[in-house]
């Protein structure tokens, strides 16, 4: 039997500036200090009569409490489960996460169960979406209004009710020669106000050359009838120096959001993209990646996609490390090119510095605003193996700050039992 437990507090102080709802009206300044507590308990290798390492179980629960966005105190459990699993067959029960293929991330109370037939895997699950407590309707609120209370919906502040809200889904999955992967999935998902998700998808991974690697995704939308997503990707190191990476993706926004949430309407037009990536090293010390990417959008628009990015250790004990990048976006009516620049400097065996800079030009100015500014900088000392202390500063100017400015410090405990050779 083996145990995992984990512990992590922190602690917080900041003040939030709300805009002015109304032109003249002076923004009201609340000051925050919540306390967050996050624990995390797994075990595994269980023995049961005739059943030797065969139960497994996980609990996680996070706890908030202290001034912040009006609230008090808030909690919730985001995983409590236990598994049992002999021979060919496992089951699940209770607060799961489920990456079924089809549905990129779903958490539920229920059942999962899967039987393993030689290359074949077959599983299921079924269950009552989750409604994490960060994910209650608590209301929309204009910052800085004079009254908090004109613009909010009674009906997102009544609580949800979870009798509709169910999910459900199937996967099979084949491993064949080749070190080849194959899988077909389906995912079905419901809210208040009727079905959230129907999707259908395919995965395809193989290794068919030593020097080849590929792959393929599509998820098929069963209640709009269309693709959602598909993808098609290539990696090639036939030349070792010159690994070549080679992709096509399509992406319909508006599919891959829940089709009950009014946010599905705003998902965004479709595109297509075709890519190439590749990675060379100079110099021993010098290694330059280089991305390009066309797309085409709805009305034959067209757009694209470069970055070029340096990063070169000068010393052989790596305690310099310079980054370089340039990057040009295009889409259509708009686009925006980037200049990045960083360096991070090992002072001492428990001393490190880092800065990063970028701006960004737009080719269309933003509320009157041509370009953007952001700048970070940090240092970090690890006093001791279980002890290190942060501080950071970030700047900034954008089209939506004239001038903003954060300041950040952190103390990490860590804390391993005596028995696992750590110090307390």
């Amino acid at each position: 039997m083996w145990v995992d437990a984990r512990v992590s507090t922190v602690a917080q102080y900041f003040q939030q500036g709300l805009v002015p709802g109304q032109p003249g009206v002076v923004a009201r300044v609340d000051t925050a200090f919540p306390i967050t507590l996050a624990a995390f308990l797994r075990v595994g290798a269980i023995d049961l009569p005739g059943a030797a390492d065969s139960v497994s179980a996980e609990v996680s629960a996070w706890g908030s409490a202290g001034p912040r966005n009006g609230t008090n105190a808030d909690a919730d459990v985001t995983a409590a489960w236990a598994q049992y699993k002999k021979g060919i067959v496992r089951v699940k029960l209770g607060r799961q996460v489920t990456l079924p293929g089809s549905s990129r991330f779903v958490r539920f109370d229920g059942a999962a169960v899967g039987v393993s037939l030689g290359s074949l895997d077959l599983d299921g699950y079924f269950g009552w979406v989750a409604l994490p407590r960060w994910n209650l309707g608590r209301g929309a609120t204009l910052l800085g209004a004079i009254d908090r209370d004109t613009i909010k919906d009674p009906l997102l502040m009544e609580a949800q009710n979870r009798a509709g809200q169910v999910t459900a889904g199937v996967r099979i999955g084949l491993r064949l020669p080749l070190q080849t992967r194959a899988a077909l999935a389906f995912h079905e998902q419901h809210d208040l106000t009727g079905p959230a998700f129907r999707v259908l998808s395919a995965d395809l991974a193989s290794q068919p050359l030593k020097w080849l690697g590929a792959g393929a995704r599509l998820s098929f939308d069963l209640q709009a009838l269309a693709v959602s997503e598909a993808r098609v990707w290539f990696d090639i190191t036939a030349l070792p120096l010159v690994p070549v990476a080679l992709d096509y993706s399509f992406q319909q926004p508006s599919l891959l959001l829940p089709q009950t949430s009014v946010l599905a309407a705003f998902g965004g037009a479709s595109w297509h993209e075709l890519g190439a990536e590749t990675t060379v090293r100079a110099l021993p010390s010098l290694k330059v990646t280089a991305r390009g990417a066309a797309q085409l959008f709805p009305g034959d628009q067209t757009g694209g996609r470069g970055t070029l990015r340096a990063v070169w250790t000068p010393d052989l004990d790596g305690r310099w490390m310079l980054l370089g990048e340039v990057q040009r976006v295009l889409v259509p009516t708009s686009g925006y090119s980037q200049l990045r620049a960083g360096a991070r400097w090992r002072a001492a065996q428990t001393v490190t510095a880092s800065i990063d800079g970028a701006v960004f030009f737009y080719d269309v100015p933003i509320h009157g605003v041509p370009l953007s500014v952001t700048g970070i900088g940090s240092v970090e000392w690890a006093a001791k193996p279980w002890l290190r202390a942060l501080l950071s500063a970030t700047v900034m100017r954008t089209p939506y700050a004239a001038f903003e400015a954060q300041g950040l410090a952190r103390v990490i405990f860590e804390l391993d039992p005596v028995s696992s050779g750590g110090r307390q």
